[in-house]
């Protein structure tokens, strides 16, 4: 760069970074940034994984409650509408009503039908119920239902699946 100077004036100096004090700011800056992005990725990582885990469990406890009330509120287990995958239940309500409530899968989410009419799901939306089965047992003086349900939850990167057993007497 060429400096033109006047007479009487001192020649005035031009102060700059050299090329090779940019190239190391550069690479101090860009190492800045990969670590930033990877802690952003992880912590988007490791609230995926919250997520999921909340979904499943909320599903599964609500899903679980509700079973277990009506099983427990319920005169008996129709044996002939049940199967492994169907949980059929009759019973009396206070007023001396007689009702049937029905637990089955449905395009992966539990649901509810109540005297024939479907009452909705019992499973979150984005939880996916991949195995649902009811074995009935005996005990001394009354019959029961064991609950085994797998749920599912999440993306590929954050993907959680599990297990629940539940036994419940009926009164």
């Amino acid at each position: 760069m060429k400096i033109n100077h006047k007479k009487g004036h001192a020649p005035s100096r031009i102060e700059g970074f050299s090329l090779v004090e940019m190239v190391v700011y550069i690479a101090i800056l860009v190492g800045m940034l990969v670590i930033v992005i990877q802690v952003v990725f992880s912590v988007t990582r490791s609230s995926q994984a919250v997520r999921s885990a909340r979904n499943i469990e909320t599903s599964a406890i609500s899903a679980l409650e509700r079973m277990g009330r009506e099983l427990r509120q319920a005169e008996s287990i129709d044996t002939v509408a049940s199967t492994p995958s169907l949980l059929s239940l009759d019973g009396e309500d206070d007023a001396g009503t007689t009702y049937s409530r029905e637990f089955y899968l449905l395009g992966g989410r539990l649901r509810l039908r109540e005297n024939g009419v479907d009452a909705g799901a019992l499973t979150h939306a984005s939880t996916t119920v991949t195995n649902l089965v009811f074995t009935r047992f005996y005990a001394t003086s009354t019959e029961g239902v064991r609950i085994e349900m797998t749920l599912e939850s999440g993306t590929s990167t954050a993907y959680r699946t599990e297990t629940f057993y539940s036994s419940i007497l009926l009164r």
